[in-house]
């Protein structure tokens, strides 16, 4: 199989488009298949999100798919960190202003042990190096993730327009 076929290439379609490495033109990227761990499958509305490339403004986060030189360096920096439990990170904050968690990075991963096609999200909060993806926050699935993004964004906007707003006094 060669490498272009065996890459992941998000796109909505059926499993055996997926296995045959997705539509041409496709711009995210999701990893290659000898990366990821055995048996793990992205959600299916993950994949939607990723083929549309229409990503939702959920700022401070990020989807890492959009970003492949950012998605390799946070998956190989997780996997040397925890090498016995694989996690795959999608999302990212990486908040310059220090508003969202006083610039620390925080990392919204796949569980990719859980291979049900449908796999819990753990956060990993550079901010608290001493607690672990699974002392951390954790959500039964991406898109209970995405629901509680939402309301996150909506706050940091909120936040950030307070913030960016002249004095009236």
């Amino acid at each position: 199989m060669s490498s272009a076929s065996r890459r992941i290439i998000a796109f909505s379609g059926s499993d055996e488009q997926i296995r045959k490495g997705g539509y041409p033109g496709m711009s995210a990227f999701l990893f290659d298949l000898p990366v990821l761990p055995k048996g793990f499958r992205f959600p299916r509305s993950y994949l939607e999100l990723a083929a549309s490339g229409r990503w939702p403004d959920i700022t401070p986060w990020e989807f890492l798919a959009a970003d492949m030189a950012r998605s390799l360096n946070y998956y190989g920096a997780v996997l040397q960190r925890y090498r016995q439990s694989p996690l795959i990170p999608f999302a990212i904050i990486a908040d310059k202003t220090g508003l969202h968690n006083d610039g620390y990075v925080t990392l919204a991963l796949f569980d990719g042990s859980d291979v049900d096609g449908d796999p819990r999200v753990r956060i990993l909060d550079y901010a608290k190096p001493s607690k672990t993806p699974w002392d951390n926050l954790a959500y039964q699935n991406f898109e209970a993730w995405l629901e509680d993004a939402k309301v996150e964004s909506a706050d940091y906007k909120s936040e950030r327009a307070e913030a960016d707003a002249p004095d009236r006094e």
